[in-house]
């Protein structure tokens, strides 16, 4: 079952959910790769993981969870093109995103990647800096008998 098929872009309350920030740029970016998504799976990626049916909950985990390491990568892209800062990336997973949902998920998984990849860049600029020089011993010291 596609995804598609699993959410017809509307709430049960007839209300059309709002379309979040990761979702819009997401989009943009699957378009201008070539890529359309259909609407049916835009929704989906803005559905809260507490309102799934069973479906939804199945197709979730059987084909959007093999799907996720792609769409974090695609979204570091993102992340890096409007050259966002962790803390403005962090307020709009904040604000933007009331509850869990698919694309929150890999928005936060890009947000956790970076702030590794600053610790890594930070702990190998402090190995560098605090690595010790090998200290020789002046030449007279190693001749014997002097």
């Amino acid at each position: 079952m596609e995804a598609h098929e699993l959410f017809r872009g509307e709430e049960r309350d007839g209300r059309v959910p709002r379309t979040s920030f990761f979702t819009r740029k997401l989009a943009t970016k699957f378009q201008k790769m070539g890529i359309d998504i259909p609407a049916s799976v835009m929704a989906f990626l803005d559905t809260p993981l507490c309102a799934f049916d069973e479906e939804q909950a199945r197709y979730f985990e059987e084909k959007f969870r093999p799907l996720i390491p792609r769409l974090i990568s695609i979204l570091e892209e993102v992340y890096d093109e409007l050259g966002a800062d962790r803390e403005g990336w962090e307020d709009m997973l904040t604000y933007n995103v009331r509850q869990e949902t698919p694309i929150g998920i890999c928005a936060r998984a890009v947000l956790v990647k970076k702030e590794r990849s600053a610790e890594d860049i930070l702990t190998r600029a402090l190995r560098d800096e605090q690595r010790t020089r090998r200290l020789e011993r002046p030449p007279c010291f190693s001749r014997p008998g002097v």
